[in-house]
């Protein structure tokens, strides 16, 4: 099942806030191209209606990119610890971190546990969370990128949730997927996904978005995700540039999310109706501020429906869009 067409549909998602701190305006400027369907899983691409973004988000670097070079390296800390790692940034330029990144090795893996940019040439320890329970031994302290992105459930519990949230949904997936281990890691799900593993529904879905126009593929910055019609995700960046070095990243996410999910009678596309009251809902609430670098500052907002996490740089006007916004449904 798939349909993905050309045209645009005339559907703005905007975003207002009553709450203090920054402006809710990282949806602001986009439009929503046709939804990608298949079995129990919604697609819809979105493109910016924005001049072209500041240059500040070209010279990102991501995990995928930096940790083969050997230009990051994540550690340990000192004496060790569950929820902390250290980072060194020995590029040039700041790197982007997404919330769920899987990383492996250490003591026992984890996923990156913000949203968050570490300034170039820096060293620091940066949130995680554990995904592999069961372990807590290592003859390095050394981690390496899984070169995956956590499932749109276990991401909402690393931005939003706690230590206990994340170790119950990654044995819930573990389950699901039939790849529980004597540690009860995230790893073998991981290893599906950045394996290209995920079956039709990845099929599907990299054909559809291969097959957009070349000016609409440049201006891919987003997705907006539903499962069965319910909306789970939206993701929006700033610009295309860091946009496409996460893109299949966050494509695979979703698939992840969806592919243990029979379909039922509602896995259809949402109206465009319930995309704007799913991000407005959290960009009612207060705005948060948790966790800040010499780059970004990140802020969190919950709503009732979903709650949604924001990178801002430092030194950005307030009026100035995100760098990156996600939203996620909240847990039933």
């Amino acid at each position: 099942m798939r349909t993905l067409h050309a045209s645009v549909l005339a559907v703005a998602l905007a975003s207002s806030s009553a709450s203090a701190g920054p402006p809710a305006s990282g949806l602001d400027h986009t439009k929503m191209l046709d939804p990608i369907q298949v079995d129990s899983l919604t697609v819809t691409p979105i493109v910016t209606t924005a001049p072209a973004a500041d240059d500040k988000d070209k010279q990102l670097l991501v995990l995928d990119e930096a940790m083969p070079r050997k230009l990051v390296h994540i550690k340990e800390v000192e004496g060790g610890e569950v929820n902390s790692l250290t980072l060194t940034n020995n590029a040039t330029q700041p790197l982007f971190l997404l919330a769920g990144e899987v990383i492996i090795g250490g003591k026992q893996d984890r996923i990156i546990g913000r949203n968050t940019i570490i300034p170039a040439k820096t060293t620091q320890d940066v949130p995680v969370f554990c995904v592999e329970h069961g372990r807590w031994t290592g003859k390095t302290g050394e981690f390496t990128t899984a070169r995956a992105l956590a499932h749109g459930r276990l991401r909402g519990n690393a931005s939003f949730e706690s230590q206990e949230d994340v170790w119950d949904e990654v044995h819930a997936k573990n389950v699901e997927r039939k790849t529980t281990s004597d540690t009860d890691t995230y790893r073998a799900v991981a290893a599906e996904e950045a394996g290209g593993r995920l079956g039709k529904m990845e099929e599907t879905v990299d054909s559809a978005l291969a097959k957009l126009p070349a000016d609409q593929q440049g201006q891919l910055v987003g997705f907006a995700v539903a499962i069965n019609g319910e909306v789970q995700t939206v993701d929006v960046f700033q610009s295309h540039a860091l946009f496409a070095k996460l893109e299949t990243k966050l494509v695979r996410s979703y698939i992840a999310d969806a592919v243990d999910v029979t379909a039922t009678a509602a896995a259809r596309p949402p109206k465009a109706d319930a995309y704007k009251a799913f991000v407005e809902d959290s960009d009612k609430a207060a705005a948060v501020e948790s966790f800040d670098t010499k780059a970004a500052h990140t802020y969190v907002k919950k709503g009732v429906r979903a709650d949604n996490a924001e990178v801002r740089y430092d030194d950005a006007p307030a009026a100035a869009a995100p760098v990156y916004r996600t939203y996620e449904a909240k847990k039933k």
